[in-house]
C-alpha cells in the first residue's frame, strides 16, 4: 500500500471510529470528556487527514 493510500485509509477509520463513538455512545461521560466529545474530535481530525492526504497526492501529481 502507498503512502497516499495508507493516509486516506487512516482517515477513513478515524472517521468512522469518530461517528460510532458520536451516534451510539452519546450518554457516556467519563471523568474528563464525555464520548460524543471525544467522537466529535476524532471525526474532524480524520476529515482533516483525508483532506491533508489528498492535497498531497494532488501536489505529488504536479
Amino acid at each position: 500500500m502507498t503512502k497516499h493510500a495508507m493516509g486516506f485509509l487512516a482517515g477513513v477509520i478515524m472517521l468512522i471510529a469518530g461517528a460510532v463513538l458520536f451516534f451510539v455512545f452519546h450518554d457516556i461521560e467519563t471523568p474528563i470528556i464525555g464520548l460524543r466529545q471525544a467522537g466529535l474530535v476524532i471525526a474532524v481530525l480524520g476529515v482533516v487527514e483525508i483532506v491533508a492526504t489528498a492535497w498531497s497526492k494532488i501536489a505529488a501529481k504536479s
